[in-house]
């Protein structure tokens, strides 16, 4: 991972208002280093999904900046949603397809690339079927191939496997992190989950009630590649303690450990 000395994504003291007038960040303060994986873990309504949207430039914060440090302007972005969001009435090779078309691509001149990001989730067999037939964890699996088919530089993913049932998820975990060591792009992982932030992560930020703001970081020690022997390890759990202490003082404040 590059150090956070050269951040990919820079925000800085990001604040944004709802339409209804209720504050939904204040303060928000995070950077995203080259290649670097960070989970966002925190209660609904936190705004969690809302910082998602900035940095994906579907809202525009009212106050504050967010900056591309690293080249300036905006790099190639992916999102994957906590619904899949297929298009039902066509097949996922085309659903795959979508980003590159709106780049202007030809389905001929994308053919090839379409096969390896089906082929790089384990859906090659599958391109030619419609979203109805599909298991919750292939049409997982054809959303992630359709937001890295344009080899983003950033992932923004919220709550992608939180329907899942457990193995699945456990399975795309590694899958995730299989594709991420090979394809290098950086990582923002919107999660409820304390111990799917721990085994992803390189860092976790940690937010609060609303307004949405960071009110703790816990870098996670642990090396790469993760899997099983990490899950099973002390210091997996260790870790994991942290984390759901630090979240339980971001939502219910300092003194609640000795309640």
């Amino acid at each position: 991972m590059d150090t956070i000395a050269a951040p990919l994504l820079s925000l800085l003291r990001v604040g944004m208002r709802y339409p209804n007038g209720n504050l939904a960040l204040q303060n928000l303060s995070f950077e995203v280093g080259t290649r670097e994986f960070v989970s966002v873990l925190g209660p609904s309504g936190c705004g969690k999904s809302t910082a998602l949207r900035l940095i994906a430039g579907l809202e525009r914060p009212a106050t504050g900046t967010l900056a591309w440090p690293a080249q300036g302007h905006a790099p190639e972005l992916g999102f994957v949603f906590q619904e899949s969001t297929l298009m039902p009435w066509t097949t996922v090779a085309h659903n795959v397809f979508l980003p590159l078309r709106l780049q202007g691509r030809t389905l001929a001149s994308a053919n090839a690339t379409i096969a390896g990001a089906l082929e790089r989730v384990g859906l090659s067999h599958a391109a030619q079927a419609y979203p109805h037939e599909l298991s919750g964890g292939m049409k997982m699996r054809a959303s992630i191939a359709r937001a890295l088919v344009t080899r983003p530089r950033l992932l923004l993913m919220d709550e992608p496997f939180a329907a899942l049932d457990e193995m699945t998820r456990l399975k795309l975990n590694d899958d995730l992190l299989a594709i991420q060591a090979e394809q290098g792009f950086a990582v923002v992982f919107v999660t409820h989950s304390v111990y799917e932030s721990v085994y992803l992560a390189d860092r976790v930020l940690v937010m609060g009630p609303p307004p949405g703001r960071i009110h703790g970081e816990i870098r996670i020690d642990a090396a790469r590649p993760r899997g099983e022997a990490f899950r099973n390890s002390a210091s997996y759990g260790e870790q994991c303690v942290a984390v759901s202490r630090a979240l339980r003082r971001a939502v219910v404040g300092v003194g609640a450990e000795s309640a």
